[in-house]
């Protein structure tokens, strides 16, 4: 392949680590059957966008949890860049549940990052800033 049209490494790792988690997600056997991992839909924008798990709860068809899986490396950014992105992705999560409200479900919201980070305060920033959104977040740690 081209040099040019080649990935950047840090994309191609998201990407591995995005089907890794969504693998967890559809084979679980519990889930295997209410998962729709990639689901599209339309934010309220009106620009298309995609879940990375949108899970359709049995029990009430009208609730469906929603997951978004990101590949962050926290211990390298700024405090600055911590809050801007952990900001611009509950902005991210809310475009999708609005997206689901907008149809009528009532829905429960998620965020899943590949690794925890180092410092834990860092970690308690992230989550409190998760937490002012109500968008709980869980550390996977699959690398």
């Amino acid at each position: 392949m081209n040099d040019k049209k080649r990935e950047p490494k840090r994309l191609r790792d998201g990407k591995k680590v995005h089907k890794l988690i969504q693998a967890e997600w559809t084979t679980d056997a519990y889930h295997k059957d209410k998962v729709i991992p990639e689901k599209p839909l339309v934010k309220p924008n009106g620009r298309p966008g995609r879940m990375d798990i949108h899970v359709n709860v049995e029990a009430d068809e009208k609730l469906s949890a929603i997951v978004e899986i990101k590949d962050s490396n926290w211990d390298i950014m700024t405090l600055k860049a911590v809050r801007r992105n952990a900001r611009r992705y509950a902005r991210q999560v809310w475009n999708y549940i609005e997206a689901e409200l907008d149809s009528g479900k009532e829905v429960s919201p998620g965020i899943e990052f590949s690794r925890t980070p180092r410092d834990s305060e860092r970690t308690q920033l992230i989550e409190s800033i998760f937490d002012e959104y109500s968008i709980p977040v869980v550390w996977n740690d699959a690398r």
